[in-house]
C-alpha cells in the first residue's frame, strides 16, 4: 500500500476521498476542524485547544509552516504528494526539493500564479481583461485617467478567492475614503491593475494529462458581489452550469449598473460549449496536468467571455463535483497526473456550496446542523470577516437544494446569534 501525503490549508475534502482509496493517507494542514476524518497520520498548525482564535491567519500563514511539519515524518517513505490551496510545488526548495518528483500536480506554476505573467502570455491568444503592472500611485492614476470609460480592480499579483480587491475609476477615486493613502500603504509591486468586467462569474473544471485536456464540469461561481455586497470574495458555487443554476442568482446583485439578463437553455448550452473549448485550449497551452480550474467573467456589455485566472489546484468545487458526478475527485486527479483520464459521467444532481463568513466576532457553540462542513471546535473564536463554516447541499431539484442551504444557513445564524 502506497503512502499518500496531502498538504494544504484545509485538506478535509481530499482526506475524505483518500480514505476511500487504497492508500495510507497522511495529512499536513493548517486547520483541523471538528469534522476532519482521521487519516493514517496527520499534523496541523492551528490547535484550537491552545489558541482559540486565528484572526491573523492571512498575515501569519506561510507554506513553510507546512513544510516544517514534514520533518516529523520519514519523507523517504512518502510515495505520492497532492497539494491543495496554500502551497505549490514552487515552495519545495532546499532540503525538500527532492520531493518534487513525487508531487501529483503541476511542478512549475509561476507563469500562471503570477497574474501579470499570465496576462502577458495569454493576451495575444485568448480573450483576457486589460491588465497593468504599476510601480506607484501616480502611474496608477494616469492609467485610470487615460482609460476614462473603464473601471479597474486593484488585486493581488498572487493569490485567489477574490480577497484584497479594490475597485477604482475616475468617478469614485475621490469618493473612496482615503483611497490614495490606502494604496500608498501597500506594496504595489505585489498588485496588478486589471480592467473590471461587469457581468456574471462562471468557472470550468478541467482534467488533463500531458497530452489531453478534458472539461470535467462547468459551474456558476458565486462571489459576495453576486449576493449584493460590495466586495468580491469567493462565496461558493452551483454545479452543474445550466439555465436553472445560472439564472438562480442573476437578480441578487444590487451593485451592478447593468440589468441582469436571464439566459435561455440554448444560450447556456452555447456558453458551456465555449467554456469547454476555451478552458481545454488554455490548459493545453500551459501544459497543465491533473485537476485545474479556469475562472471566467461574462462581459455583460460586450456579450463575450473573458478569462480571469487559472487555479492550479483542486478547486473549491471539489466536493460539489463528487456529489454531482458521483466520482472520486482525488482518484481522478492522481490518475490524470499519471497519464490516465477517467470517463466523465453526466451530472446526476445539483450541488450548491456557500461559505459563511462572520459578520462580527463570534464564539462557536455546539453546531449540530445538517449539511455543515469545516465545523469549528466549541469555544473557538472566529474573528469578523473570517469563514465560519461551509454549507453544501445536493438534490436533483435545484430549488430543494437551495432551500436546504437556506435552512442550514438560518440555523447556523440562529445558533451563533449573527
Amino acid at each position: 500500500m502506497e503512502n499518500l501525503l496531502i498538504m494544504g490549508i484545509d485538506t478535509r475534502p481530499m482526506v475524505s476521498s483518500a480514505l476511500k482509496l487504497d492508500y495510507k493517507t497522511i495529512s499536513i494542514s493548517y486547520f483541523k476542524d471538528l469534522d476532519f476524518p482521521e487519516p493514517f497520520a496527520e499534523r496541523h498548525i492551528f490547535n484550537p485547544e491552545q489558541d482559540n482564535s486565528y484572526s491573523s491567519f492571512e498575515e501569519a500563514y506561510s507554506p513553510q509552516d507546512l513544510l516544517d511539519l514534514l520533518n516529523e515524518f520519514d519523507i523517504d517513505l512518502i510515495d505520492k504528494i497532492v497539494l491543495t490551496t496554500g502551497i505549490s510545488a514552487d515552495d519545495f526548495r532546499n532540503e525538500f526539493s527532492k520531493l518534487k518528483k513525487r508531487i501529483r500536480g503541476n511542478l512549475n506554476s509561476s507563469d500562471v500564479n503570477d497574474k501579470f505573467k499570465f496576462y502577458e502570455k495569454t493576451r495575444n491568444k485568448f480573450n483576457v481583461p486589460l491588465t497593468f503592472k504599476v510601480s506607484d500611485v501616480d502611474e496608477l492614476k494616469e492609467i485610470i485617467k487615460q482609460y476614462d470609460n473603464n473601471s479597474f480592480i486593484l488585486k493581488p499579483l498572487n493569490g485567489s478567492g477574490g480577497l484584497g480587491f479594490l475597485k477604482l475609476n475616475n468617478d469614485n477615486w475621490n469618493q473612496l475614503n482615503n483611497t490614495e493613502m490606502m494604496i500608498e500603504n501597500i506594496s504595489l509591486e505585489n498588485y496588478i491593475l486589471q480592467e473590471y468586467i461587469e457581468g456574471e462569474n462562471v468557472s470550468s473544471s478541467v482534467l488533463s494529462t500531458k497530452d489531453e485536456a478534458r472539461n470535467l464540469i462547468n459551474t456558476r461561481l458565486i462571489t459576495a458581489n453576486d449576493l449584493g455586497n460590495d466586495d468580491y470574495a469567493y462565496v461558493g458555487n452551483i454545479v452543474p452550469l445550466d439555465e436553472n443554476s445560472f439564472n438562480a442568482l442573476n437578480s441578487k446583485n444590487k451593485t451592478t449598473t447593468t440589468k441582469s439578463k436571464k439566459y435561455s437553455k440554448d444560450e447556456i448550452a452555447e456558453l458551456n460549449r465555449e467554456m469547454k473549448e476555451v478552458s481545454e485550449d488554455l490548459i493545453k497551452e500551459f501544459k497543465l496536468i491533473g485537476s485545474n480550474g479556469v475562472d471566467f467573467k461574462i462581459d455583460t456589455q460586450k456579450e463575450d467571455l473573458k478569462i480571469i485566472e487559472v487555479n492550479l489546484r483542486l478547486q473549491g468545487t471539489y466536493q460539489l463535483c463528487e456529489n454531482s458526478l458521483g466520482i472520486n475527485m482525488l482518484d481522478a486527479h492522481i490518475k490524470a497526473c499519471e497519464g490516465e483520464l477517467i470517463e466523465i459521467p453526466k451530472p446526476k444532481q445539483y450541488s450548491i456550496k456557500k461559505i459563511v463568513y462572520a459578520p462580527k466576532d463570534v464564539i462557536i457553540r455546539d453546531l449540530k446542523i445538517n449539511n455543515l462542513y469545516d465545523i469549528p471546535h466549541n469555544g473557538e473564536i472566529i474573528q469578523k470577516d473570517n469563514p465560519i463554516a461551509t454549507i453544501i447541499c445536493s438534490n436533483k431539484d435545484l430549488k430543494t437544494a437551495i432551500n436546504d442551504l437556506k435552512t442550514s444557513n438560518h440555523k447556523l445564524n440562529k445558533a451563533l446569534n449573527i
